[in-house]
């Protein structure tokens, strides 16, 4: 901190007393620091988009869920890949379509599970559990449509250390969405944690805000042997802005998958699987990536990410 040794102040009259002065100024300057450090903390906490979100749509809008197969399990993992232990991010979607709802082919209910797991390092834990419902219906020869809801909360743990007590805490959420879509393209719209529930375990409160997120897709090219779909998610407000994913995604021969993405201002990454594997009546897809910082940091995390689903 540098004080001058002299003001003028605003009629042109040196302040008499440099070291009252000072004493004052420093006081002033500090005050707010102490504020905030007896100030409760505050931190927003958004569920981990995977660079695969293609992928993942069900944890991003739950209308998209039953948009790949009528009864499926998709799974997903993230792991950081440069010195960092026990992190980790998975989830587990489950979707079905009950037996008595199969009669229309205009209509479908699709119901499922959703589990989320975030692990930050070996104290902090962060589990999701919802129950999903989508309803999909037939708007023209073209175009379909469906709205889905997803209910249920949020626990957020924290394991007791050698000096400190562990605590948790539970929240309910919810997120419902909109999902317009054809074999060629799609456009989804989901607001997410609609309640803006806070979460206070300890000390700092963790704040599930509520957030829009935007979705596209087109199938620019097909032919024969190749397939290229562009996808777009736009997820606002994301902090103090907007956060922009996209990706561009190259089937070919029906089978292998390569994909490059690109976060905003953060990351970049690499995808490479196999799609539709006929496994027992049944369609396998696996999918890998490896996601790269482009952050100019100290802290630049790098991300080894997987993507198995099956279903029919």
């Amino acid at each position: 901190m540098c004080i001058p040794g002299k003001i003028i102040s605003s009629y042109g009259l040196p302040l008499p007393d440099i070291a009252l002065y000072r004493f004052i100024t420093s006081f002033l300057l500090l005050f707010p620091c102490l504020f905030t450090l007896f100030a409760q903390p505050e931190n927003k906490n958004y569920p981990v988009q995977f660079s695969l979100f293609t992928f993942s749509y069900p944890v991003i809008n739950p209308a998209s869920m039953g948009i790949r197969a009528n009864t499926g399990i998709w799974m997903g993992y993230q792991k950081p890949v440069n010195g960092f232990t026990s992190v980790s991010t998975y989830f587990c979607n489950i979707s079905f379509v009950p037996y008595k709802l199969r009669t229309s082919s205009k209509n479908k209910s699709v119901f499922g599970f959703r589990f989320f797991n975030d692990n930050e390092g070996a104290y902090i834990n962060r589990m999701r559990l919802y129950g999903m419902y989508a309803f999909h219906t037939r708007l023209n020869d073209r175009l379909k449509i469906s709205g889905g809801l997803d209910l249920g909360g949020m626990n957020f743990s924290v394991k007791p250390t050698p000096t400190t007590a562990g605590a948790s805490a539970f929240k309910v959420d919810a997120d419902a969405g909109i999902w317009l879509y054809n074999k060629d393209f799609h456009i989804g719209i989901s607001i997410n944690q609609l309640f803006n529930s806070k979460l206070q375990p300890l000390d700092e409160q963790t704040i599930l805000a509520t957030h829009v997120n935007l979705s596209g897709s087109v199938t620019l090219l097909r032919t024969g042997n190749m397939e290229i779909t562009p996808h777009l998610l736009i997820t606002t407000p994301y902090y103090s802005g907007a956060s922009f994913r996209t990706c561009f995604d190259a089937l070919f021969f029906d089978k292998f998958m390569a994909s490059i993405g690109w976060k905003a201002k953060s990351s970049f990454s690499v995808m490479m699987g196999i799609k539709d594997m006929d496994i027992s009546n049944n369609k396998l897809n696996i999918m890998v990536s490896y996601s790269a910082s482009t952050r100019r940091s100290a802290l630049a995390i790098n991300y080894l990410e997987i993507s198995i689903g099956c279903g029919r």
